[in-house]
C-alpha cells in the first residue's frame, strides 16, 4: 500500500528493506498486536531505533515470513474472527450512542423567562465581572451581534438546566452525541423564548462544540 505524499515512509534502520516493523504490520497490513505475538512471536532481527539511541531496539520481521504466515488458513481464521469482534464492538457502541441520543431527545429542558431589558443588563454585569485585565468591558456601545452572542452564552449556562442535564450522561457511551443534542435543543428553546436571539442561536449550532473535559465525539 502506497503511503502517498501526505504519508511519508516510516523511518527504519539501515539495511532493512526486506523487513517490516510493527507499525507496517498494523497500519498497512491490518495486523493486530495479538496476531503479531501469536503468529510471529520473536522478530527476525532487531536494530537500533533511528529516532533515539536511548529507545528500545526496533523489532524487524522478514517480509517473506510475514507473507507466508498471511497465506495460512490459521491466520485467515484469526483475522476473520478479529474482524467479527471489531464489527460487534462497533455495533454495541452504535447502539449505546443511539440510546444516549434518544435519552437526550427526551429530556425535559427548562428556561426561566425574564424581561428582556433585565436579561441584557444581567448579561453585561456577568460578563464584566469576569474580565481579565487585558479585556475591555462591554456596554451600551458594544455591537448588538456581540451582545447577542454574550446573551445566548449566558442563557445557555446560567438560565437553563443545561449543565444539570449534561450530568446525566457522564461516563455514558455516546455522551458527545448526547451533548450536541442537548446543546441544540437548548439553543432552540432560547430562540423560542427570546425570538430576537434566533439568528445567534442558529449560528451557534454550526460552531465547533465546546465539549466538557473528557468528552469526545
Amino acid at each position: 500500500m502506497s503511503r502517498g505524499k501526505h504519508h511519508p515512509p516510516r523511518p527504519k534502520p539501515a539495511n532493512s528493506e526486506d523487513f517490516l516493523i510493527a507499525a507496517d504490520l498494523k497500519k498497512d497490513r491490518g495486523w493486530t498486536e495479538t496476531q503479531i505475538k501469536s503468529f510471529l512471536a520473536e522478530p527476525d532481527r532487531t536494530a537500533r531505533n533511528p529516532f533515539s539511541r536511548k529507545a528500545a531496539p526496533m523489532k524487524l520481521y522478514a517480509r517473506e515470513r510475514v507473507e507466508a504466515v498471511e497465506s495460512t488458513e490459521d491466520f485467515r481464521k484469526a483475522r476473520e474472527a478479529s474482524r467479527k469482534r471489531q464489527l460487534a464492538a462497533r455495533e454495541r457502541s452504535l447502539a449505546k450512542k443511539k440510546e444516549a441520543v434518544a435519552a437526550a431527545q427526551a429530556l425535559e429542558l427548562r428556561i426561566l423567562r425574564e424581561p428582556w431589558e433585565e436579561v441584557q443588563q444581567r448579561v453585561l454585569d456577568h460578563y464584566n465581572s469576569r474580565l481579565r485585565r487585558s479585556q475591555s468591558p462591554a456596554g451600551p456601545r458594544t455591537s448588538q451581534a456581540r451582545r447577542d452572542r454574550m446573551t445566548v452564552n449566558y442563557l445557555r449556562h446560567k438560565q437553563t438546566s443545561y449543565e444539570a442535564e449534561l450530568e446525566e450522561f457522564k461516563g455514558v457511551v455516546g455522551v458527545g452525541e448526547a451533548y450536541l443534542v442537548v446543546r441544540n435543543r437548548i439553543l432552540d428553546l432560547i430562540a423560542q423564548t427570546y425570538p430576537q436571539l434566533k439568528a445567534e442561536c442558529e449560528r451557534q449550532k454550526f460552531d465547533a462544540p465546546d465539549l466538557p473535559d473528557g468528552v469526545v465525539l
